[in-house]
């Protein structure tokens, strides 16, 4: 009940805000809570509010401030008033290499690290409490205090306003920006955690396995044992790093595969392929085309070959004919097996436009050249650099690669397998021909040079090959939206029965029942249902998220959770709540496109929508979260929105595609032939 009262209180006084500014920006100073709460995150979403004049931008900025001054000055206090001791107490005696940072970092920068680590990831937390225990003066701490925190708190809610500015000019295309960004975000969080666990984690963990491995070999004898200790040699200190780069070899190629198998087979994979298409098609915008148009121009074979060429001088300035010979069958070996396998598969694009040879898709050449090159790269010059450059070095090669990749899915030039195929292949062959290069005790490649000559072939010819390419290419990937014309007789005497039977969720699962289809303008059928009770359902907003932690809100009071249709987003959600059906309980219609139009002639055309109507309870979980849970029940709903269409027909579906709670039972409606076709 007091969680429940203090939630109430923020849905009624949304001023509580500031206070929570202050609180995140202080938490962002506390030593160790700063770690692990996203202070800085916080502030900028809320103050992405003050754009949309939720919030006053003065208030905003002090109470960041404040919250900043306040939890700076609390670390230095303790640092200052405990001294060394609480360090050695826990909890921070269970971190010592973050101890060990913080004074280095004070150290090396003196009184101004104050100001400068404010602004510095992974020493911020710390900082304060390290300039105490060093016996920092307090008048010079809490002058470099106020100062930064001022410069901080500026930065932050100002970047944050602008942010939110610009999705208030956005419109329409608001929802899907913040969609992109955060598949955006979740990519490269899952690159760089995939990268820092490869890096940092299995390096030990292979090395224990590895003396574990020697030690059981040094108990037997044998030929089998003999050569084991051999390839074990304490003295062999490349071999952790052979072993991960085995790993990832066999991972590789296992999961492409897998990837073939599933491609072969029209596994979930390809179901999968076609919903991330439609999905990422719906979102696409003008401008964060223009972008990503840039970046698959980074994967041109004009750019790679640009790089491979850069690099190749650099290895051959340093005689290091071993690089040169491997680089080129990086490259060279991958181009080639692309082509052969998209002669083999003979997988067509998603889009058209594309003819010869680039008319298949599988794998993507682009992303199978890209992750050869820029992966054996990447190897070389992290088995160069010390440990604390490696993760900046791989998790820079991934990101760029993902990014490649993720841009030929994004405009529709090939399908998610292609890309995955073409990442896991480039990574096998990369791994293969690094193992081969390294376990030779080569020559020093020259980690400095690989990685000045690759950046300066990305950058000088990159843009060039922008500048000159960007405006065709946006025309080539521009969206192409496919829809096919079919008569409305067609449709109403049988062929429906083409139209999928159930829902294909963004993995390629199989979900509940397409129990609906409607032929017009959505506009027509809303102003139909909304005579008999349907209504939009509450929008997504701080107040109405907030109802998800109350104890006992009207289900009618909690927003719809978004569902896609082979990637299609809903173009209509309605929620019902009717006499007979308990308070806990709605009813929620749902629509999307099917790229089907229906026509009576040439100049009346209808595009038909395909839908589900399904029954929503109400759930307590722990007696301070609702959620929502689907009842498996889709006749009874279905049952009641018969009557709400004035034209219509009931059909029924064959057993095989039929599911427990539903009897097949399909519902067609169109619009009266004298209303507009318009959505």
């Amino acid at each position: 009940m007091f969680i429940a009262t203090i939630v109430d209180f923020i849905r009624t006084h949304q001023d509580l805000a500031y206070g929570l500014a202050l609180v995140a920006a202080m938490s962002e100073a506390l030593p160790l809570i700063g770690v692990v709460v996203p202070g800085e995150t916080i502030v900028l979403g809320i103050s992405a509010l003050a754009a949309t004049g939720a919030l006053h931008l003065i208030p905003l900025l002090i109470s960041v401030t404040l919250g900043a001054v306040i939890g700076d000055g609390i670390s230095y206090w303790l640092g200052h008033h405990y001294h060394r001791s609480i360090i050695d107490h826990w909890p921070l005696s269970r971190y010592p290499a973050l101890i060990v940072r913080g004074e280095d970092f004070f150290r090396r920068h003196g009184g101004k690290s104050v100001f400068i680590a404010r602004f510095t990831p992974g020493v911020r937390a710390i900082l304060p409490l390290i300039a105490g225990t060093l016996s920092m003066s307090p008048t010079r701490f809490y002058i470099l205090n106020v100062v930064s925190a001022l410069a901080w708190g500026v930065s932050h809610v100002l970047v944050g306003v602008a942010v939110g500015a610009s999705l208030v000019l956005a419109g329409a295309v608001a929802g899907r920006l913040m969609i992109v960004l955060i598949v955006l975000s979740v990519f490269a969080a899952a690159i760089v955690m995939a990268t820092r666990i490869a890096v940092q984690r299995l390096p030990p963990l292979l090395t224990r396995l590895l003396e574990r491995l020697g030690m059981w070999a040094q108990g037997r004898h044998g030929w089998f044992s003999r050569q084991l200790q051999s390839v074990l040699d304490p003295a062999r200190t490349e071999l952790p790093g052979l072993a991960l780069l085995g790993a990832l070899l066999v991972a590789s190629l296992w999961a492409f595969m897998g990837i073939v198998q599933d491609v072969i087979a029209g596994d979930p994979l390809v179901r999968a392929d076609v919903a991330v298409f439609q999905l990422l098609q719906g979102l696409r915008t003008g401008w964060i085309d223009r972008i990503v148009v840039a970046i698959t121009e980074l994967g041109d074979a004009t750019v790679l070959l640009a790089v491979t060429f850069a690099t190749l001088c650099w290895f051959a300035w340093r005689r290091n004919w071993r690089a040169v010979i491997y680089e080129v069958a990086a490259v060279g070996v991958a181009s080639l097996f692309s082509i052969l396998v998209k002669l083999t598969m003979h997988q067509s694009r998603p889009s058209i436009g594309y003819g010869g040879l680039d008319f298949f898709s599988f794998p993507s050449g682009h992303t199978t050249a890209s992750t050869a090159l820029f992966a054996f790269l990447a190897i070389i010059v992290a088995w160069e650099v010390r440990r604390r450059w490696q993760l900046a070095v791989t998790a820079g090669a991934g990101l760029l690669v993902g990014t490649i990749a993720f841009s030929r899915v994004y405009l529709g030039a090939h399908w998610l397998s292609d890309i995955l195929a073409g990442i896991t292949f480039g990574l096998a062959w990369a791994s293969l021909l690094a193992i081969a290069y390294l376990r030779r005790s080569p020559p020093r490649a020259g980690a400095a040079g690989i990685c000045a000559s690759t950046i300066a072939g990305l950058l000088i010819v990159g843009t060039f090959h922008i500048q000159r390419q960007h405006a065709n290419d946006m025309h080539r990937y521009a969206v192409q939206v496919k829809t096919q014309t079919l008569p409305l007789v067609w449709w109403w005497t049988g062929g429906w029965r083409t139209l999928p039977a159930h829902r294909i969720d963004l993995i390629g699962g199989i979900e509940e029942p397409l129990t609906f289809q409607w032929a017009g303008s959505l506009r027509t059928l809303k102003e139909e249902l909304s005579q008999l009770g349907w209504a939009e359902p509450v929008p997504w907003s701080l107040r109405s998220t907030l109802a998800w932690l109350s104890p006992e809100p009207a289900i009618l009071d909690l927003p719809v959770l978004p569902r896609l249709e082979g990637g299609h987003q809903e173009a209509l959600v309605l929620v019902h709540s009717i006499s007979g059906y308990p308070k806990e309980r709605r009813l929620v219609l749902r629509l999307w496109r099917s790229n089907v139009v229906l026509a009576r002639s040439v100049k009346r055309a209808k595009p038909l929508w395909i839908g589900s109507v399904s029954e929503e309870q109400r759930r307590h979980v722990a007696a301070i979260l609702t959620i929502v849970q689907e009842l498996k029940s889709y006749d009874g709903p279905l049952g009641v929105l018969v009557p709400a269409i004035r034209t219509h027909r009931l059909e029924m579906r064959g057993t095989a595609s039929r599911k427990p709670g539903w009897d097949g039972s399909v519902l067609l409606g169109q619009a009266p032939p004298h209303s507009s076709s318009e959505r």
